[in-house]
């Protein structure tokens, strides 16, 4: 009975929520200061479906931002996330291009099929349909990228000429690195022993040995059979792995040679907030770029939200929880002077608002 009334009771929680989120969504659709214009544009052969959002005094802005997701199935507004930034960069003159990743939303597609390089390729498309379908010209572009998308960013910089900025939001150095520092941030959180978190280390270690030789995916389920409580990651997400566990920032970043913000949060339970800001200011500072900011802002989380805890929120109830705030806090969800921080970047870029 009592893990009936937990599900009930979560079930009870998600309904409320979705209705509240419905309510919400009306009454911000009535005040949307926001011209938001449906777009697709063609990569790899998907069709990729997103927003074009631009300020609703102008028909096309001198510069827009384009966004980057994180991993995982991300759709065009990151479950209403990205809606403060869109008002801020509106406010600044600058429009704001996102879509849904492939096999998300509308998008064709899978992105587990994807490397990093691949990703890059992919937003180097949607900054052509800027420049040929919305007539955006030579004018502004710039990037804004989230967790996984640190890989992606410096990519995209160093294939194109046409790049204004770079702004990274809790960007990872190195892809096993990261890997190994959220496990240990999950199991501590769930308040594991040092001898059992080291047992699972171990484990995991065993797993990315099989990543790293490139074995099938029935060597990897041929291995943990057996083991209590493991659920395998699914055959498409092993392929992902194996594509991308060597991805590291290292050589792009320091190949730059635009200007750069790079923001990450103190309370971060999916990257080391500490070593990756000391990496990335070593890394710009023997770069090209003109000039570069790294920031570490306090009480802050993966996503820059308000945290004092340094504890995963992408299942379960904390999912919610989190979706919960992002709908209905508004900027308020953001640490102490995040979006300042995002506001005066994009004053050192004055030709967007002229």
């Amino acid at each position: 009975m009592p893990s009936f009334s937990v599900s009930v009771k979560r079930i009870a929680i998600v309904l409320l929520l979705l209705c509240l989120a419905s309510c919400a969504g009306f009454i911000i659709a009535n005040e949307d200061p926001l011209v938001r214009r449906e777009i697709s544009f063609v990569h790899a052969g998907n069709t990729l479906q997103g927003v074009l959002v631009l300020p609703n005094s102008m028909a096309m802005p001198d510069a827009c931002v384009v966004f980057v997701h994180g991993s995982g199935d991300i759709p065009r507004d990151a479950y209403g996330y990205y809606e403060s930034l869109w008002r801020l960069f509106a406010e600044k003159g600058w429009c704001s291009l996102s879509w849904d990743k492939p096999g998300v939303g509308e998008s064709e597609g899978d992105w587990r099929l994807q490397s990093m390089e691949d990703r890059a390729y992919e937003v180097a498309a949607a900054i052509e349909f800027l420049h040929t379908q919305e007539g955006l010209g030579e004018r502004q572009i710039g990037l804004v990228g989230f967790s996984q998308a640190g890989w992606v960013l410096p990519k995209v910089a160093n294939l194109r000429d046409d790049i204004t900025f770079l702004i990274s939001v809790s960007g990872a150095v190195n892809w096993m690195g990261q890997s190994r520092y959220s496990g240990r941030q999950r199991m501590i959180a769930e308040g594991m022993t040092e001898q059992e978190i080291d047992e699972e280390e171990h484990a995991a270690d065993l797993v990315n040995a099989l990543i790293q030789r490139d074995a099938p995916y029935t060597d990897y389920l041929e291995h943990i059979a057996g083991e209590v409580g493991v659920k395998p990651m699914s055959e498409a997400f092993w392929g992902f792995a194996k594509r991308n566990w060597q991805a590291d920032v290292r050589s792009d970043l320091q190949a730059i040679n635009v200007p750069m913000l790079a923001l990450f949060g103190s309370h971060d339970a999916y990257v080391d907030p500490v070593s990756s800001a000391t990496t990335y200011r070593q890394l710009l500072k023997c770069s090209a770029a003109p000039f570069f900011e790294v920031r570490r802002f306090d009480h802050a989380d993966h996503s820059l939200m308000k945290s004092d805890q340094v504890k995963p929120e992408h299942q379960g109830m904390d999912a919610w929880l989190k979706l919960f705030k992002i709908w209905f806090l508004g900027d308020a969800i953001f640490a102490d002077g995040v979006l300042d921080c995002l506001a005066d970047w994009l004053d050192r870029f004055p030709e967007a608002s002229a």
